[in-house]
């Protein structure tokens, strides 16, 4: 087992006191925070230390540490499991420790649909059956003889080569079954404060297309498609008995942890 140092431990005791509170911390305040016995003094030699390495900043000479980015970072590698599955038993739970934790999330069905047939009907409609839907188009025999190629296919690799191809009617009723899986969308409003405050707001879109968590593996996110600052997770879950694809987004320095908790009571 992996011997926890007395830097590691007023590292982890100055991130979570940020997380908890969003203010400074100094050595005073800190020592009665943690459960062991250094004095004030000693501390004072570790925030030196640890500012340093940079894992702290002073944002003021007379005010306590926070923690950097890089060091969040590192928290939440350590801190996180993605590769677990979240089990939720309340929608309203989730959405209340959304908004309390300051969080954009989105849960959407995991449901796989496949392509199963393609029935013509008098030549003048073609019906695409899958596992749980039906999709109606103009008839065509050119698009019948494409189509019949694809049985099997899954209903997403579908939607992406109808758009590749041309069929945009089909992909257009491709996404709207889709669409309709969500389970839960919640914390619009944070996706478009955090998007204020980062003059930037090509994320916005991206992250409300329900199909974009899809795409990512399961894990934490710090950079490419997320923002300097702010960091994603893509975890499975199942949520009031629906398994579910679950992304969530927020600062950084958001309590991640205590939202997991608290949405998994």
């Amino acid at each position: 087992m992996k011997r926890i140092s007395k830097r590691d431990i007023i590292l982890e005791a100055i991130i979570q006191e940020y997380l908890n509170s969003g203010e400074p911390i100094g050595s005073n305040e800190l020592q009665m925070k943690i459960d062991m016995e250094i004095s004030p003094s000693t501390i004072r030699i570790y925030l030196k230390k640890l500012s340093e390495e940079g894992a702290l900043v002073q944002l003021h000479v007379s005010s306590g540490r926070v923690p950097t980015n890089d060091a969040l970072i590192n928290y939440w590698k350590d801190r996180l499991n993605p590769t677990k599955t979240l089990e939720i038993s309340s929608i309203e739970n989730m959405e209340d420790s959304v908004n309390e934790h300051g969080l954009f999330c989105i849960a959407q069905k995991s449901t796989r649909e496949f392509f199963r047939e393609i029935i013509e009907v008098s030549d003048r409609f073609l019906i695409l059956s899958f596992d749980t839907q039906e999709v109606v188009l103009k008839y065509s025999e050119q698009v019948k003889r494409f189509l019949s190629n694809l049985i099997g296919c899954e209903i997403r690799e579908l939607k992406n080569i109808s758009a590749q191809v041309g069929l945009y009617e089909l992909h257009d009723k491709l996404h709207q079954i889709l669409s309709s899986f969500p389970i839960l969308l919640a914390g619009e409003s944070q996706l478009y404060e955090i998007a204020k405050e980062q003059e930037d707001r090509s994320f916005i879109n991206q992250f409300l297309n329900y199909e974009f968590s899809f795409g990512l593996k399961e894990g934490v996110y710090f950079d490419g498609f997320v923002p300097n600052g702010c960091m994603a997770i893509k975890q499975l879950a199942t949520i009031e008995e629906n398994d579910a694809n679950l992304f969530c987004f927020g600062k950084i320095d958001s309590d991640f942890e205590s939202f997991m908790n608290y949405t998994c009571k």
